[in-house]
This record gives structure tokens, C-alpha cells and sequence, in this order.
């Protein structure tokens, strides 16, 4: 994959442990630009707070993924917020990103999905990193107890993705897609089941399998809201795993390579596992443009808490080093 040279200017930068905020998403179901949508009460946006989060739980550096057309917007808005309270690297996601000998289609416009996002980051990280989306708010015990585990020697036994109850991730705007985790009998991630057309409806959630099929959850089911941390080996085999996805899809106009599709294949063959951690936190987020008011109303909330500063500039000031 093509490298920026930029990115690699201090040794002590790559081995700071890194958030990949994934900010390159189409946001087609919102009908607008989700990563920069003014939910705050002075403009902040949900990834501010994560990025936030993650700095007081002793994540260094952050790594936003981007596209090319929207990266001088996100760059501007996070210069404001964020300021220099910790460094913050921009890399693009873009279709022609591809291990040598492979070409995109002419016609293809999606991009080829959260795995490969978190490849096109790993080439500027050297060690442990997490990973969270642009749009869904975790709360700032999920980034601590992902901090601790990656800092530990526990990582050595696998990664972990940071779950969540199902009942308190669903939209009362519409039906949303989830990753529905299945664990083993020693508590580490067996599978994830990507589900869609998950909804409430009459006191029963359903949704649709990626093969069609009706399926039917409980509200306790643990869910993964694409918090994740990766260790070196996982993404070494995920770099094999996108090349086998290129043999069978790369002249495919919206075929993607998902994180959870490939966490899945290396837990099935035993070359990584995932330790599930429970987030005690509040998730919330936007799936829909309907989902905005709540989502102020709850950040209004973590503010009259002391969650949070107001502006969330002012929370930011005195982390600068």
C-alpha cells in the first residue's frame, strides 16, 4: 500500500499507543457528513469526544482515516477542537491502495471497507493500536479499560474488542446494522455475526443475517460498536487475508472487506484471539438524521454531569504538553 513518508518523522511517535479513528465513511443512510455534524453545544462533533476519551485514558497519538475530499474539512475542525493537546496524523483511505499487482475497477466508488481502513493506519503504527468509528460515542470507560488491556501483558494472548448490550444500541428511527458476538466457553470471541435490519418491533428485536435470513436477538446479546485492539500478528494476518479477498473481489464494485469477517477467520484457524471486554458506558450515536436530537440531548446531559467540558476546547487545554 502507498505510504506518506510525513508520518514516520520521530521513532518515539510510532511507538506511542495509537487511536485509528475511522472517519472515511459515506454516511449514505444519514444524507450528510456524520463525522463532522455539529452535535455539541459549540460544534463538536461525536469523534471530538472519543478523541477526548481516549487522550485522559493515555492514548498518545490519534490516526484519523480519511477520504481525499474530506480531509482539509476534518483537519480544520479538529486544528479548533483539539489543538495541540496530542499529535494527530491523517492518512487516506483511497481506492487505489492495494498490495502490488492489484488494480481497482474503473466503476467501483465504495471504498473496500473497515479492514481495509485499519490496514491502510497500520502502516504508520509500529505495535498495539485501537480502533473506534468516527460516529458512535463509546463513553470513557470503554477507552480505559481498552488502554489497560493493550498496555498489559494480556495482550500478548490476542487483541480484544470492547462490547456492548444490544437493547442499548438500537435507533428509535429506524433499523441499524450490528455485529452480534458469539463467545466460547473461556469468554473469548467465538464469531461475530453481522446482522442488518435490526430493529424493535411489538418488544421483540429482529433483524436479517448476511444470507437472508430472519433472525431473532436478545436484548442482552453482546454487540461490537467497532471498538477494537490489534496487535501486530492479527494485522500481519490480516494483510495475507486482504490479498486473498483481492483474488476472489477486486474487480467487484461493492464487495468489502469488514474487520469482523476477518477477526472471524483468524479466530476459526486459531492465529488470534479476541478478548471481549464489557463497556459499563452509555453508547450512543447516529445512524439516521433522526437520531440528532436525541444524540444532543444525551451529550447535553454528560455535560450537566461534568462528563465533559463546555466547550469541549477548554477539556483539551490542559492536556498540552
Amino acid at each position: 500500500m502507498a505510504t506518506d513518508s510525513r508520518l514516520f518523522q520521530s521513532t518515539a511517535r510510532l511507538m506511542s499507543l495509537p487511536l485509528v479513528v475511522l472517519a472515511a465513511g459515506l454516511s449514505t443512510r444519514y444524507g450528510g457528513l456524520k463525522q463532522l455534524d455539529a452535535l455539541g453545544p459549540d460544534g463538536e462533533a461525536i469523534m471530538d469526544y472519543n478523541i477526548y476519551d481516549a487522550a485522559r485514558a493515555g492514548f498518545s497519538r490519534i490516526i484519523v482515516i480519511v477520504r481525499s475530499e474530506i480531509e482539509d474539512d476534518i483537519r480544520a475542525h479538529l486544528s479548533a477542537i483539539v489543538g495541540g493537546a496530542l499529535p494527530i496524523d491523517y492518512v487516506q483511505q483511497s481506492l487505489d491502495q492495494l498490495p502490488e499487482g492489484f488494480h481497482a475497477p474503473p466503476d467501483r466508488a465504495r471504498p473496500w471497507g473497515t479492514g481495509h481502513a485499519v490496514l491502510c493506519a497500520a502502516d504508520f503504527t509500529d505495535g498495539p493500536f485501537a480502533v473506534c468509528n468516527a460516529d458512535d460515542l463509546y463513553g470513557p470507560g470503554a477507552f480505559a479499560i481498552l488502554h489497560s488491556h493493550l498496555s498489559s501483558e494480556q495482550r500478548a494472548s490476542g487483541g480484544a474488542l470492547v462490547g456492548y448490550t444490544l437493547a442499548d444500541t438500537l435507533s428509535g428511527s429506524g433499523s441499524v446494522s450490528r455485529g452480534v458476538c458469539v463467545l466460547s466457553k473461556d469468554g473469548l470471541l467465538s464469531h461475530v455475526d453481522e446482522t442488518q435490519g435490526v430493529h424493535l418491533v411489538d418488544g421483540c428485536i429482529t433483524g436479517q443475517s448476511l444470507d437472508g435470513n430472519h433472525v431473532e436477538l436478545s436484548g442482552d446479546s453482546i454487540v461490537s460498536m467497532n471498538l477494537w485492539g490489534f496487535t501486530r500478528s492479527t494485522i500481519d494476518h490480516m494483510r495475507t487475508q486482504f490479498h486473498n479477498f483481492l483474488e476472489y473481489h477486486a474487480s467487484d464494485t461493492s464487495h468489502e472487506f469488514l474487520l469482523s469477517t476477518a477477526v472471524n477467520g483468524q479466530i476459526q484457524v486459531g492465529s488470534t484471539s479476541m478478548h471481549v471486554l464489557h463497556a459499563k458506558d452509555k453508547w450512543f450515536g447516529v445512524t439516521h438524521a433522526s437520531d440528532k436530537d436525541q444524540a444532543q440531548t444525551m451529550l447535553l446531559k454528560q455535560i450537566d454531569k461534568g462528563v465533559y467540558h463546555q466547550p469541549l476546547a477548554d477539556g483539551f487545554a490542559p492536556l498540552v504538553t
